[in-house]
């Protein structure tokens, strides 16, 4: 028989004090005690037949209690969940009160509930869709990326270093490359190569220094110098591109194509962003503050660990950055929240509409993947378990339905004024919009 006490924490976190009584415990004790003098050798007895007294010298002093705790509290735990009729949200924190071969057995689970979603009614929501139109010179500066693209590095002997040139610079007997010209700080490498021949030195400054030290000079030699010679736009240009390119007319209205089809791409993107961030902001989810503070801390760890790749400590970047850590963990504290509740609300959604990703989908999805790389099906499935990345696919593939089947049901408001890429580019973020 099971006994307990619940005291709410918060909404949707209970505390739960569940008692499991002596008969239980002593009935558990005879097994335990009786498994353990079959496999125990006790000098001076036959297996089985040591008095309890005598074997529980023999035994870990943690063992009796280790014993009890694995067969009595999980099924203890199980019956108060089901009784209590409770949704998990991941593993119940168990804290033991009293583990005694004399008492009843008593111990405290910290349960958190998955929290209760009221998702917003999607007819009240509307997402834009805007028209980009592509100007002549978006793809007059795309063919000239494709002109970049196929450039040819050649050394450029006795000249001087100009912005954008290759350089190659020996730093306390070390080789480097450098593309020259692309930092506004003088005092980096990027900038003080500009200006300089092969076999000339130069001096940059570090900064990277400890604490109260002065800026590190340090000297360099360049011992090459590069530039991207660009292809013309002729005839041999375009058959490189592609055979079927007759003039720079073609080249021009393929581009075009190009741009307007990408263009499309993104106002279809934005939109599904859109409808899932106004779904997620009018929709209501009452989440713990445990849970959000283990996001926070997990969101932090994992910055400081993208910082520290890049050979910068936390306190380097706040110094840079001129702010605090309580200032950060402010942010990241918003960023948790939001992804939190987005996550409760796109579950609750695939729950009430039935979306999930069926077997036959996921074969065609691997087809697709095994005609495109020229390898069998079961190659791909082979691969794809031996990294660890068929359940990212089928997650892909369930966010690609989830987000579909939402951005059908939403109302969508074209916007009168089309708008250019540049334009564009300066709109902010549809979840950054929703973000409080």
């Amino acid at each position: 028989m099971v006994q307990f006490k619940k005291e709410e924490k918060e909404k949707h976190l209970y505390e739960y004090e569940i008692t499991i009584e002596e008969e239980k415990v002593k009935e558990a004790l005879e097994n335990i005690y009786k498994e353990a003098n079959q496999r125990v050798a006790v000098p001076g007895f036959r297996k089985g037949k040591a008095p309890r007294v005598i074997l529980r010298a023999h035994l870990n002093p943690n063992f009796i209690q280790d014993e009890l705790t694995q067969r009595l509290v999980p099924d203890a735990l199980n019956q108060v969940i089901k009784e209590e009729n409770i949704t998990l949200f991941g593993e119940p924190d168990i804290d033991l009160v009293t583990v005694s071969e004399e008492q009843p057995l008593v111990f405290k689970a910290l349960i958190l509930e998955k929290p209760q979603t009221t998702l917003a009614d999607l007819n009240d929501i509307e997402v834009r869709k805007y028209k980009i139109i592509i100007r002549d010179s978006d793809v007059e500066k795309e063919i000239e990326g494709l002109q970049k693209s196929k450039g040819i590095w050649k050394e450029k002997g006795d000249l001087p270093v100009e912005t954008g040139d290759m350089v190659k610079v020996k730093v306390e007997g070390r080789e480097f490359a450098v593309m020259a010209g692309y930092a506004d700080d003088k005092m980096l490498l990027s900038h003080a190569v500009i200006g300089l021949k092969k076999g000339e030195a130069g001096k940059f400054y570090s900064l990277e220094t400890e604490a109260d030290k002065p800026v590190e000079e340090i000297e360099f030699i360049v011992t090459e110098v590069m530039k991207k010679e660009i292809p013309e736009l002729n005839e041999e240009f375009l058959t490189q591109l592609n055979p079927e390119l007759k003039s720079l007319d073609d080249l021009r209205l393929k581009t075009r194509e190009s741009l307007e089809k990408w263009a499309e791409d993104l106002v279809q993107i934005r939109m599904e962003k859109e409808a899932v961030a106004m779904l997620t902001k009018k929709s209501e989810v009452a989440i713990p503050s445990v849970l959000i503070d283990h996001e926070t801390k997990h969101q932090i760890d994992h910055f400081i660990e993208h910082i520290q790749k890049d050979g910068m400590t936390l306190e380097k970047y706040m110094e840079i950055t001129n702010t605090d850590f309580e200032g950060i963990e402010k942010d990241f504290r918003k960023q948790a929240l939001w992804q939190l509740k987005k996550l409760f609300v796109l579950q609750e959604y695939a729950n009430k509409n039935g979306i999930s990703v069926r077997e036959e989908e996921m074969n065609e999805d691997l087809e697709r993947i095994a005609q495109r790389t020229g390898k069998e099906v079961e190659d791909i499935k082979q691969i794809l378990k031996k990294n660890n990345k068929m359940d990212d696919l089928m997650d892909q593939k369930f966010q690609q339905k989830l987000v579909v089947d939402i951005l059908q049901k939403v109302k969508t408001k074209e916007m009168e004024e089309p708008i250019n890429i540049d334009q564009w580019k300066a709109l902010e973020d549809p979840e950054e919009e929703m973000v409080e």
